[in-house]
């Protein structure tokens, strides 16, 4: 499927600039649609499509200009935010390289097993995202938005922040490059540099002070969440969505609600989960049985294999309604078989040895459905939409292909996105909003943190910026190096 999505992304680049190319390239064509760019504020190059404006600036002036002295006074606040978590990002960027080589050595000394197993790989602090990798495809509309929505909330600060100082703004827009997008402000550079250190900082450290917001609003709503779901919801395993592809997506209903599997009662998604696991870690000829007499077998079986043997399909597959059921009988020590229709069987109670049947009478026994390969399972579902399902096939098709969740509304004016998506979309505003404070704070080339480091200089030594360049072109350069090394290792430790 990674592959899959690899291809279409390919081919969609492929489309922007072969479309691009071909209008630019035609005289008819050409001066309408550099029209029509210039009209949007779009420039496409490779692998990028930039999106430019000035609509949004009499908004910002606004924002910033009402209660300005509001805005710096929490402006100021960010700067010390913003230190505090440089300080941090520093120091985790220093120690984390020593921890991966003490890690490696440890490896090595006691020959354990490669850290790349999934478990470990999840564990790690630094992760690449990558969609299709270690972000299901299904998610991608989550992890988009999120991602939008922590780069806007991030230029937002450095927008109002700006306006609040006076700083007149060139513009703002979004982008996407390669699948990522994100967002800008365009600052007057000139402006800028006009006004003391101290009030640039209130602007480069906007950005990371808001992110760190939104972590704290993120971390709020996740922990408030639970709560909620007690007075609103009722605890139960709700179908939440079935991939086209699962043999019974037309069988059992999104929404509907599973009562038992085979025989195991269902009241959560954990409960769901565990008996898919023990109905796959059982053999065939020890899982959940039916109680029939031996009169009941005789009416029912349109065809009975004495001495069964454990590969021999008693039915041989002559209807799909029926299937093969083995059994011990009193009289015989050999197992044998019987070919009878799926579901009357199993409308019976469920047992797995002979003595659970003895409670009824002392002429029932347990028939348990054949399995030739250990893999292929007849497996019950009841649900409270509809009928009971029969399913014949590996249950590793069930846990694949079927996503419960917990809850179910209590009120039918409540959404179901609030079990699930939205919480789910939180958690990611809550990874990418810190990952973007964390990595701006760092004093590296291209982020926040190599101007909050030039405009520190600046503040503390006004009269010996000058002397002072060397020293920022050196901590540049060394938080450059950290970053550059944190995160390749980050993608060896994930990869290799």
């Amino acid at each position: 499927m990674f592959i899959r999505f690899l291809l279409q992304l390919a081919i969609f680049w492929f489309s922007i600039h072969l479309f691009n190319y071909l209008l630019l390239r035609f005289q008819a064509t050409k001066r309408s649609y550099l029209r029509l760019l210039r009209s949007l504020g779009c420039h496409i190059s490779i692998l990028n499509i930039t999106f430019h404006t000035t609509s949004f600036n009499r908004l910002f002036y606004r924002i910033g200009s009402n209660n300005s002295r509001l805005w710096k006074i929490w402006f100021t606040l960010g700067i010390f935010i913003a230190f505090l978590t440089a300080i941090c990002a520093c120091l985790t960027l220093i120690f984390l390289p020593m921890k991966y080589i003490y890690d490696f050595q440890q490896q090595n000394l006691f020959s354990t097993s490669n850290l790349t197993n999934k478990n470990e790989r999840d564990k790690l602090l630094i992760q690449p995202i990558i969609p299709g990798v270690n972000v299901p495809l299904e998610q991608l509309g989550h992890f988009f938005l999120a991602l939008l929505v922590c780069t806007v909330f991030h230029e937002f600060g450095h927008a109002v922040a700006a306006t609040a100082e006076q700083v007149r703004l060139n513009g703002c827009g979004y982008f996407v490059l390669i699948l990522y997008p994100g967002a800008y402000v365009d600052l007057n550079h000139e402006q800028v540099l006009m006004i003391s250190a101290y009030r640039q900082l209130r602007i480069y450290c906007a950005g990371i002070f808001h992110n760190i917001v939104l972590v704290l609003v993120a971390v709020g709503f996740l922990l408030l969440h639970p709560i909620f779901l007690r007075h609103f919801f009722i605890e139960t395993a709700t179908v939440s969505s079935i991939a086209k592809n699962s043999p019974i997506s037309n069988l059992l209903p999104v929404h509907s609600t599973i009562e038992s599997i085979d025989g195991c009662l269902i009241h959560t998604s954990k409960d769901w989960y565990q008996c898919l696991r023990s109905i796959r870690d059982q053999h065939s000829q020890k899982s959940s049985g039916y109680c029939l007499t031996q009169a009941e077998i005789q009416l029912l079986s349109s065809h009975i294999e004495l001495n069964q043997t454990s590969n021999y399909d008693c039915c041989q597959n002559l209807s799909q309604k029926n299937y093969c059921f083995l059994y011990h009988s009193d009289q015989d020590s050999y197992q044998n078989g019987a070919c009878m229709e799926a579901r009357s069987v199993t409308k019976h109670n469920s047992c797995l040895l002979n003595s659970d049947c003895q409670i009824q009478g002392n002429d029932f026994l347990c028939v348990h459905p054949f399995s030739a390969d250990n893999i292929t399972r007849l497996i019950r579902i009841s649900h409270n939409q509809g009928p009971v399902i029969l399913f014949v096939g590996s249950i590793n098709e069930i846990y694949r292909t079927i996503t419960i969740q917990s809850y179910q509304a209590k009120y039918n004016f409540i959404p179901t996105i609030l079990i699930s998506d939205i919480p789910l979309f939180f958690q990611y505003v809550g990874a990418f909003s810190f990952a973007l404070a964390f990595f701006n704070a760092v004093p590296c080339y291209g982020l926040d943190g190599q101007h909050i480091l030039s405009s520190l200089i600046e503040y503390l030594s006004p009269n010996l910026y000058r002397k002072y360049r060397s020293h920022l072109t050196l901590g540049l350069i060394f938080g450059t190096g950290l970053l550059i090394i944190n995160v390749s290792l980050a993608f060896a430790r994930y990869f290799l």
